[in-house]
């Protein structure tokens, strides 16, 4: 599987396990993958799998409004620059679904 855009990504839900990959800087490298994961009550969050901070705490817990069924990928790109990364551009995420056991 191949990363996508994420704007341009046609699910409604980004789900446990999807990966997110973008342009970082300190205290991450200048390149951060990070995977949505599960925080308490089903909420949905991001942790870092790549760097020096991969598996780290979890990076943020996003609010039950952006959780009704899922993580809502509209809810996300439009609240990008608030809850991820605010010196990010949304335009530039790169989006995946899980790994596979035969891509590991």
């Amino acid at each position: 599987m191949k990363w996508s855009k994420l704007i341009d990504f046609n699910e409604q839900y980004l789900q446990r396990g999807y990966l997110l990959k973008f342009k970082a800087h300190y205290p991450f490298e200048e390149e951060v993958i990070m995977m949505v994961c599960e925080g308490g009550y089903s909420q949905k969050g991001l942790i870092t799998i790549s760097g020096y901070k991969a598996g780290i705490n979890m990076y943020v817990l996003f609010p039950e409004e952006a959780n009704p069924d899922g993580l809502s990928t509209e809810w996300f790109i439009k609240n990008w620059t608030k809850w991820v990364w605010p010196e990010g551009d949304v335009n530039s995420v790169l989006v995946r679904p899980a790994l596979t056991y035969d891509e590991i």
